[in-house]
């Protein structure tokens, strides 16, 4: 049963990682091979990982449906991104999606709105093309949209019902194995100081990571933007790291009432 969700998840993620490049129209042969070479890779990992009996480096993997929520969102990024920016390439600018996510991002369009702070930031560069700065806003917006949502969606189903389900068995060394408390009576506190820090951490790369080509790569933020797959997965990770910060914090601080309720 273990190998047969390993082999699952491994395809899962090739399957998600070829997206882009095969719905895009403006992907080439090559790309959509240099994206199964690199699903391919990220699949690997992904196997070994669920295919093997202790804990290496993902979180809550025996606390479903922590990661089965990642990649369900990830997933969920990536397919939305694409169909729209399909539809702004094939030129179909009245279909539903695209109508969506320009009144989305009319709508997340004030003063410090992360998604606001992304686009001009990317786009303070003029010599981005129209059609460009059109897939870069609604490409922005829509991960932001979905990004968030589903984030809060979980954090409200993860403390509103039972999780993780088996408590009794619960095994805090499988499900956080990068997690090393100094001792056994602090574990509550500890895990409440990772979850603060890996919330502000998840805020601050929220505003911070779209500044990092314009200020760190600006003699390549337009060739790197100008290339529709690049875009897509721009998008999604910078949305999707700052959130599974803030997912994971709220896991750990609802394992750490847990525990201190068991404490008395």
């Amino acid at each position: 049963m273990r190998l047969f969700g390993a082999i699952f998840r491994a395809l899962w993620v090739v399957v998600v990682a070829t997206i882009p490049s095969l719905l895009l129209p403006s992907a080439s042969q090559g790309a959509v091979e240099f994206a199964l070479i690199i699903g391919a890779i990220i699949g690997m990992f992904t196997f070994f990982e669920y295919g093997s009996t202790t804990p290496g480096f993902v979180d809550f993997r025996y606390a479903p449906p922590y990661n089965r929520f990642r990649a369900f969102t990830i997933a969920m990024q990536v397919v939305t991104i694409t169909l729209v920016c399909r539809a702004v390439e094939l030129g179909l600018s009245d279909s539903v999606l695209v109508n969506w996510a320009q009144q989305a991002a009319q709508m997340l369009d004030f003063k410090y709105s992360p998604v606001s702070m992304a686009i001009d930031s990317i786009l303070s560069d003029s010599r981005f093309s129209d059609t460009t700065a059109i897939l870069l806003v609604y490409s922005i917006t829509t991960s932001f949209v979905i990004g968030v949502g589903m984030t809060f969606a979980f954090a409200l189903i993860l403390w509103v019902f039972a999780w993780p389900r088996d408590r009794e068995s619960f095994n805090l060394w499988a499900n956080l194995p990068t997690f090393q408390p100094s001792n056994e009576g602090s574990i509550p506190k500890r895990l409440r100081r990772d979850a603060y820090f890996n919330i502000v951490l998840g805020v601050a790369l929220i505003y911070a990571l779209p500044f990092i080509p314009t200020y760190g790569f600006d003699w390549l933020t337009v060739d790197i933007f100008e290339n529709g797959q690049v875009m897509v997965w721009a998008a999604t990770l910078w949305v999707f790291i700052a959130t599974s910060l803030i997912a994971r914090a709220s896991a750990m601080l609802k394992i750490a009432r847990i525990l201190s309720r068991a404490q008395g």
